[in-house]
């Protein structure tokens, strides 16, 4: 619920797409870390719905972390597009766009929303 603060689910590669659709309505307004690295490595199935509730975080978003989630597709990242996190001091996309660059444009559009706070991209 509101008081999640932080989704760890690396390496969590199994999870199949029905599941990650339950994510699609969530709203976590006072999510502080993301942990989803590994999740989407083999199978983009149900990302556009973990980005989809990652975007809903609040400006107390601080780490983003989705290393080796290359099979995110396009549509997924697109989700990120409005999100704003001006407190956002970590992100992790190693590898993810080592295949594909599709979304790349929209996944460094929600980092941009990030302050002086950012240390690691």
């Amino acid at each position: 619920g509101p008081s999640l603060k932080k989704l760890d689910l690396q390496f969590c590669k199994k999870i199949p797409a029905e599941a990650w659709k339950k994510l699609g309505d969530a709203k976590w307004p006072n999510l502080q870390e993301v942990h989803l690295s590994y999740c989407f490595k083999e199978n983009g199935a149900g990302a556009a719905e973990a980005l989809q509730a990652v975007a809903s975080a609040g400006p107390s978003l601080t780490k983003l972390h989705l290393h080796e989630c290359r099979k995110i597709p396009a549509e997924a990242w697109k989700k990120l597009g409005e999100a704003q996190w001006p407190n956002l001091q970590v992100v992790d996309f190693t590898a993810c766009f080592q295949e594909n660059g599709a979304g790349a444009a929209e996944a460094l559009q929600a980092v941009a929303s990030a302050g002086p706070s950012l240390t690691k991209l």
